[in-house]
């Protein structure tokens, strides 16, 4: 059986799951004792935190406003 998904849907859906990830990580790594995290993990997950919410708006609002087509 094969569904007909659009590929922006699938991409906002993706990008969701890993929002909701990275926020979770972030938190439990600030929330952990200094001594066990890298110092290198705090900002790659802030960073992937900026480049999913970057990602959500491209393929929600940038689309929406821009009449239904992404660049």
């Amino acid at each position: 059986m094969q569904t007909k998904v659009d590929t922006r849907v699938a991409v906002h859906s993706i990008a969701g799951c890993f929002l909701y990830g990275a926020f979770v990580g972030k938190v439990v790594l600030v929330r952990s004792p200094r001594w066990r995290v890298p110092s290198w993990a705090l900002p790659l997950l802030g960073g992937t935190l900026v480049v999913t919410v970057a990602v959500l708006w491209y393929t929600s609002a940038l689309w929406y406003f821009n009449d239904f087509k992404l660049p």
